[in-house]
């Protein structure tokens, strides 16, 4: 027992050293999602003050990733882009997405994928970029990159042609006169004289009567007055929403925003707008809210004319300028949307940014093991003080339980060889003398045995007796000898206990150090709440970790424990349990051979 605890501890507590050392420092590498693909990069959202200053949480935005030589190895992907795939920051879920342009000479790419959710004033939601797999099929989905309330999305990437609707309900443009193919901020975009427009047909989409947002990236001329850049107007009612160089003004019904300060020419601005019955129109510039005006309760216009987008149907009152990403909803959206829009699409936006390229290792690291690295990086220095005083218990528990499994082998062993001698000896007390150094050293029977034997040897020297030639045993003395024996067989389950406290300290305080690990974790959670003032994931996630970290380690305390104490006290009854037969068959055996006849 000296030897286990001053080598087998210090193996162990090495061991366990190494083990949270690894486990500290195994933070690098995260999943992979999938084997095939070679290389990925990270792309995050900041939407603090320092990044895109969003106080919204938006769910299923459609983000566009803008990847150029600076931030993509294009030589690395398909000459297509066919085998690009975006993935949640879960490292499991594909995102949709699709390409509006990928040209590989000259180092540009333009892709649009639903990322599921953005938290406002946070910086830890992120997607992944896959790519580098020769055989993977083309996966864009334009009509998938956009929620159920999107009516429409015009990119203009056409080179001629009507500009087509990119979301799913395939709102096309049916007629235009404009220039396609004019290079813009995203892209290729369109080009509006002041007389030309697009027409779009009525559609049940493009019902706009419980709400609607529009939103446009424009650059008008310097020339360019106030021209419509939406009309869908019967000459009696309508929704007309008009940008120029004088300012953008909106009207739904006999409702009219103020007029705005004007756009500057030659220059790209974001224009945006949202209508919400009973509420307010509301006009947008780069992101922020510039005029708004009270709207009446009840249902929004519904024209009976088709919508043109430019100028009006017959091409008078036009916008006059450059023009892309036109979008249309069904609902209004939040003010971070357009914040987001903006942050996002224009060529110093803070909203997003492609990290460094990493490779796949050799099909990739599971997910569990990915989550519990995670968990690691989240967890406070007062859940690694409770979880390394629960691995230092479990590594304890553990060195005990081999120590005595393998101790309880040996035992089972040697019982198994004396008892096979003793059976095989005519004279019950012969085995002392004719035992050699080594042989049933692990026995708990001959350990008794030879207490018994070593009490008749005292007893007898005691009286002067030859020790030698051992005939006859008085009914006092043969009682002295089964006392010895009981003595003996009371030591060797005292012996066969030791350290078993162990384990059961495990079972009963490992869970109740990982409930107070979970305790301290709830508290700096609340703590953290309060010092941030919001409820967010940045705020809550270590305190959270921490708690549930320490209960799962309390319980690699508990159950190993249990079930190892269970095991190991079975195999020590059947021990002790033998060890009382033996006596009796031993008491029983002398009496009958060295018995007093008379």
């Amino acid at each position: 027992m000296t030897c286990f605890s001053e080598r087998g501890v210090a193996v162990w507590l090495s061991a366990l050293l190494v083990s949270v050392s690894l486990l500290l420092g195994a933070t690098a590498a995260d999943a992979w999602w999938d084997g095939k693909w070679e290389k990925r990069r990270k792309v995050s959202f900041d939407t603090t003050d320092k990044g895109a200053a969003i106080a919204d949480n938006l769910a299923e935005l459609p983000v566009l990733v803008r990847l150029h030589s600076g931030n993509f190895a294009f030589e690395a992907a398909k000459d297509d882009g066919s085998d690009i795939r975006f993935v949640g920051s879960d490292d499991k879920t594909p995102l949709k997405y699709h390409v509006e342009k990928y040209d590989p000479k000259q180092g540009i790419a333009l892709l649009w994928v639903k990322v599921p959710q953005i938290s406002g004033k946070a910086a830890q939601d992120s997607v992944w970029v896959y790519y580098g797999n020769s055989s993977a099929a083309a996966a864009s989905d334009s009509g998938g990159t956009y929620d159920t309330a999107q009516a429409a999305v015009y990119h203009f990437d056409q080179k001629d042609g009507t500009p087509k609707d990119a979301t799913a309900y395939n709102n096309h443009g049916a007629e235009f006169d404009g220039a396609l193919a004019v290079p813009t901020l995203i892209g290729n975009g369109a080009k509006l004289n002041g007389s030309q427009r697009m027409v779009v047909k009525r559609a049940p989409s493009l019902n706009l009567s419980k709400g609607f947002s529009f939103s446009a990236w424009v650059k008008p001329d310097a020339s360019g007055a106030e021209g419509r850049l939406f009309s869908w107007d019967d000459g009696k009612d309508g929704i007309v929403i008009s940008a120029g160089t004088t300012g953008v003004t909106a009207r739904v019904g006999k409702s009219v925003t103020p007029l705005t300060s004007g756009l500057t020419a030659d220059a790209w601005q974001h224009v945006a707008v949202t209508a919400e019955p009973g509420k307010k129109l509301t006009v947008y510039l780069n992101g922020a809210e510039a005029t708004s005006v009270a709207l009446a309760a009840g249902a929004l216009p519904s024209p009976s004319a088709e919508l043109a987008i430019g100028a009006t149907l017959d091409g008078k009152s036009g916008y006059s300028g450059e023009l892309d990403e036109v979008a249309i909803s069904s609902v209004p959206r939040l003010a971070g949307w357009f914040a987001a829009a903006v942050a996002g699409q224009s060529q110093d936006g803070k909203l997003t940014a492609v990290m460094a390229e990493e490779e796949g290792k050799g099909g990739g690291e599971d997910l569990t093991i990915h989550l519990m690295k995670v968990i690691a990086k989240s967890v406070t220095l007062d859940g690694w003080l409770i979880i390394g005083l629960c691995s230092f218990m479990l590594t304890l528990a553990v060195g005990v339980f081999i120590w005595k499994f393998l101790l309880l082998q040996k035992i089972q062993k040697d019982n198994q060889s004396f008892l096979a001698a003793f059976k095989g000896n005519a004279d019950p007390l012969a085995l002392v003398s004719e035992r050699e150094e080594g042989d049933f050293e692990y026995s708990t029977l001959y350990r008794i045995y030879h207490a018994g034997h070593d009490e008749i040897i005292q007893w007898m020297q005691g009286k002067n007796q030859d020790t030698n030639k051992i005939k006859h045993l008085s009914v006092s003395l043969i009682n002295i000898y089964r006392a010895a024996l009981d003595r003996a067989s009371i030591m060797e389950g005292q012996k066969l206990s030791s350290w078993m406290m162990v384990l059961t300290l495990g079972i009963s305080g490992g869970p109740f150090w990982g409930l107070l690990g979970t305790v301290w974790g709830v508290m700096n959670t609340f703590a953290s709440l309060a010092e941030s003032g919001e409820a967010n994931l940045a705020a809550i996630a270590p305190g959270v970790a921490s708690a549930l970290a320490c209960t799962l380690f309390g319980l690699f305390v508990a159950i190993p424990a249990l079930f190892a104490y269970s095991f190991l006290n079975s195999r020590m009854k059947l021990i002790n349990a033998s060890n009382r037969t033996f006596i009796d068959e031993l008491h029983v055996k002398i009496e009958g051979a060295y018995g007093d006849e008379s």
